[in-house]
């Protein structure tokens, strides 16, 4: 394909992310892309997965993309668009499914990360709604009417983030960041542990208005830790007794902070699941969470439970402990975002043991990786700044020189 860019799916991380972050941006500005050993690094082996295609075939059709090699299994996939196309904003999208099912308890939260900044910075209806937000001159926009989105799928999955998550941490995040208003609202769960359930979440993404841009934003000054939340998942045998253990680990190991816990019944001895969220004096949020994904014999989950408190606590000490604004798994979530925004974007993401920059996961190198190849990013050293392009949403048109 000419003039696309192309990608070695084997990459870094070597597994979705470069899958939903390369097509989303793909999409959002109509740049030609080949992808190639998709998901090559995965030992059961690679290729497309059904929760990729959903959100791949959602974004093809959005954007209004010929694509080649979406498929089950598929090694390779391709994405171009005509020359005639409409530019995005003549693009109906309220037209378009509101409805995505992925067709098993795959993770909600990977499909939403796919396609949630095409949304955002995508075509839109005409119609508009009551709230209004200010562009980087302080002028007063509009907003867009929010877009309802419903997927269908798994809202607690092993190794990708949960509804808890997505509704403590990374949407406050978002609306910090200067995103326009999105909500998630739980209608049911869905577990790939204790045997597989379906669920469903019920999104309202609020787009940008047409012409404006994400403004530069920096997520600095976190400030000590003020309170801590505690969510529980778990059978309603063990409430008494996960609690307890959560109450007396988090006194021990944090204290004079507040602390709340709450617990829900998940049904199933399988269903384990424990996420703390700290917030600081400033506001910043960070979170650490675990669904058990071991065996539990006989019904005997005194060992797991403690297995798990002890295991999210000291994962949350760590985090705090480095001093960033951020969490691992929330840096990858905000890389497109500061890529797309206008002007140099700053996340504090906090020091290792000699004071030098926290390196950042795979999965965040590999996020920066895929933006630096798709887009003129400048993209310091240790991901901690970067100058995105100023896209205007719904135009496809950079305020950065060089855009392809």
């Amino acid at each position: 394909m000419s003039n696309a860019v192309v990608l070695d799916g084997s990459t870094l991380e070597g597994g979705g992310q470069i899958l939903r972050i390369a097509v989303c941006l793909a999409a959002i500005t109509n740049i030609p892309l080949d992808i190639t050993r998709i998901r090559g690094n995965r030992p059961r082996g690679g290729g497309l997965k059904l929760q990729h295609l959903t959100g791949i075939s959602w974004l093809a059709r959005a954007s209004a993309a010929t694509i080649e090699g979406a498929e089950i299994k598929s090694t390779e996939l391709r994405l171009s668009w005509s020359i005639e196309d409409t530019p995005l904003s003549e693009h109906h999208f309220v037209s378009l499914p509101k409805t995505i099912d992925i067709g098993s308890p795959g993770s909600i939260a990977l499909v939403l990360q796919a396609i949630l900044p095409f949304i955002i910075f995508g075509p839109h209806s005409e119609r508009f709604s009551d709230s209004t937000c200010q562009d980087t001159t302080g002028v007063s926009l509009s907003l867009p009417a929010p877009v309802r989105i419903t997927i269908k799928g798994g809202t607690n999955v092993s190794f990708s983030p949960s509804f808890e998550y997505i509704h403590k941490v990374l949407l406050p995040t978002f609306s910090r960041i200067g995103l326009p208003p999105i909500t998630a609202r739980l209608e049911s769960r869905g577990w790939n542990t204790g045997g597989n359930q379906i669920g469903t979440v019920q999104f309202d993404i609020t787009p940008l208005p047409a012409g404006s841009c994400l403004a530069a934003f920096a997520l600095t000054d976190r400030g000590t830790i003020q309170h801590i939340e505690a969510t529980i998942l778990g059978p309603k045998a063990v409430q008494e007794t996960f609690q307890r253990e959560v109450a007396t680990s988090l006194a021990s190991n944090f204290r004079g902070v507040s602390t709340t816990i709450t617990f829900e019944d998940s049904g199933h001895h399988s269903r384990l699941y424990l996420l703390l969220v700290a917030r600081s004096v400033n506001g910043h949020l960070l979170g650490r969470d675990w669904l058990y994904d071991r065996k539990t014999r006989g019904g005997e989950l005194n060992g797991p439970i403690e297995q798990i408190v002890r295991q999210v606590v000291q994962q949350l000490q760590m985090e705090i402990q480095h001093g960033g604004c951020v969490d691992e798994y929330l840096r990858d979530q905000l890389v497109v975002f500061t890529a797309l925004a206008k002007g140099k974007c700053r996340v504090d993401v906090g020091q290792g043991s000699e004071g030098e920059a926290l390196e950042g996961s795979l999965h965040t190198r590999t996020a920066h990786w895929v933006a630096a190849q798709m887009l003129p990013v400048a993209v310091d050293e240790d991901g901690s700044i970067v100058e995105g392009i100023g896209l205007e949403a719904g135009s496809k048109r950079p305020l950065r020189s060089g855009f392809v």
